[in-house]
């Protein structure tokens, strides 16, 4: 989805809101650029709710979490080998800001996941709701950046959320929400944990520009996009590929499903599979990885069948490649 494609009348009630509590607690945050589009409303929208944070955390005694702890923390998430580490990680970084970085946990019941956010406010407001609630969606948002693909949620528990000026952020998670607790949480099924990072260090700074705002512009990748980042991650981790229709229902497909768009995305299981191996086969040659070493970390039964592999995808031998390279 493009910038100029989203629907702008979406920031109005935001943007009142945030007026709102800026105004109340005697903020004034500078506007520059046009808000009414997607980009200006999102960097407006940073300064703000920093803003706020600030404010908040002042009433708790505290120093509100500084930008260059949120990064490290989610590059620490990025270090993860899948959601459930990844969780675990951001956890654990919180704990070691107690208390301005709020703690983290994660409930296990049955087939359902809670991801929990305890902000330890000595008190809530209107402002220190929409703190959190944003607090909540970033992980939200960081999480599905971390797998590569969307992150449905069974349901979000927004805490005490008292005004229903505050009801505009909620629709934001396009899920069912459950306001009036305690607690905030993302409940999702337990299966999503086992999802592999998939995201690099190389894709952080851009990722991480607008964080946490750009959440009003949810990344959604093409099928053959999500197929050939699940790829890259497993051959990275020396995991072995999986068919197409172990990895259709991965997705949530039916094979057929799985296939056609594909095919509508000008693209096949075989060909993004090829493309995969044949790129991580040239990384681990680059390296100075011997052919053998390769051929085993790749799944081939042996060299030779990734000898004429090799010379399918490139056109010469693999050692012949190697020596051209070095």
């Amino acid at each position: 989805m493009s910038v100029a494609a989203l629907n702008t009348d979406l920031f109005q009630p935001l943007r009142q809101l945030l007026e709102s509590e800026l105004q109340a607690a005697g903020l004034e945050v500078s506007v520059t650029g046009d808000t009414a589009n997607a980009a200006g409303f999102m960097r407006w929208y940073l300064r703000a709710i920093q803003a706020l944070e600030a404010h908040v955390a002042s009433g708790d005694e505290h120093a509100p979490m500084a930008r260059r702890e949120v990064e490290l923390q989610c590059r620490c998430a990025l270090t993860g080998a899948s959601l459930a580490e990844a969780v675990e990680l951001l956890a654990r970084f919180a704990d070691l800001l107690y208390p301005r970085a709020g703690q983290i946990s994660l409930e296990l019941s049955g087939d359902q996941a809670l991801f929990k956010l305890d902000s330890l406010r000595r008190q809530t407001t209107t402002a220190s709701d929409m703190v959190d609630i944003t607090g909540l969606f970033a992980f939200h948002q960081l999480l599905q950046w971390l797998a590569g693909r969307e992150l449905p949620l069974r349901q979000v528990r927004a805490g005490p959320t008292r005004r229903d000026d505050v009801l505009p952020f909620l629709k934001l998670f396009r899920a069912p929400v459950l306001s009036g607790g305690s607690d905030y949480a993302l409940v999702f099924e337990r299966s999503v944990l086992a999802w592999p990072v998939v995201r690099t260090a190389a894709e952080f700074p851009r990722f991480f520009e607008l964080f946490p705002c750009a959440v009003f512009l949810p990344t959604r990748h093409s099928l053959s996009a999500q197929v050939a980042i699940l790829f890259s991650a497993m051959l990275t981790r020396g995991q072995p590929l999986p068919t197409q229709a172990e990895l259709a229902r991965e997705l949530g497909k039916s094979v057929s499903a799985f296939r056609q768009q594909l095919r509508q995305e000008g693209s096949s299981f075989r060909q993004l599979r090829e493309r995969a191996l044949a790129e991580a086969a040239a990384t681990g040659l680059a390296r100075g990885q011997d052919v053998a070493a390769v051929a085993a970390q790749l799944g081939f039964a042996d060299a030779g069948s990734f000898r004429r592999a090799f010379r399918q995808w490139y056109g010469c031998a693999p050692r012949q490649w190697q020596a051209e390279k070095a």
